[in-house]
């Protein structure tokens, strides 16, 4: 029950994520970088969901992603479809790897790993479009459109953490089906 529910909110966390983040203006102090929440907010399913409904939400999020970056210049897709679901099922892996640490009350490794996320995360949109367009390009906006999210998104993780907390108490832990009649 409580998968289920996680995975529900999981979600719709990383849709409402999706919205919020379109909404937002670019940051003109870190030249254009955006606030990224999808990455961080997916790292803290990976962590506090089970493996297989963790893989749930990493299918859904890299659909959402791939969906949702799709960019098609000269007939050529940038970005092609299915490689945000590869990145988030492998990152979802890593990040599963610290739930019983998660499960034990250590709630802080959602900040490192949320950087990590976010920053690869972009890193590899960076490289599949370079590759595409035969040519990398390096100036500071880039890399401070590259860097910044990741930052912005280990601020972000522990309020995260302090919204998410108090609603993982309202959903029962004992399945449905073991309840005695």
């Amino acid at each position: 029950m409580k998968a289920v529910a996680g995975a529900l909110a999981a979600c719709i966390g990383v849709f409402a994520a999706f919205l919020l983040q379109q909404a937002l203006p670019a940051i003109h102090v870190l030249h254009g970088a955006r606030f990224l929440f999808v990455p961080m907010i997916f790292c803290y399913a990976a962590m506090a969901l089970p493996f297989p409904t963790m893989l749930l939400a990493a299918f859904f999020t890299g659909l959402l992603s791939d969906l949702m970056y799709l960019n098609v210049v000269d007939g050529r897709v940038e970005i092609a479809l299915g490689c945000s679901i590869v990145f988030f099922v492998i990152y979802g892996s890593i990040a599963n790897g610290f739930r019983p640490s998660y499960l034990r009350g250590h709630w802080w490794p959602v900040i490192p790993l949320s950087v990590i996320c976010t920053w690869s995360f972009l890193l590899m949109q960076f490289a599949m479009i370079s590759l595409r367009r035969e040519g990398f390009v390096f100036d500071p906006a880039i890399l401070w459109r590259l860097f910044a999210p990741g930052l912005l998104a280990g601020l972000f993780a522990p309020i995260l953490h302090a919204i998410v907390k108090p609603f993982s108490a309202l959903i029962p832990e004992t399945p449905w089906r073991t309840r005695e009649y």
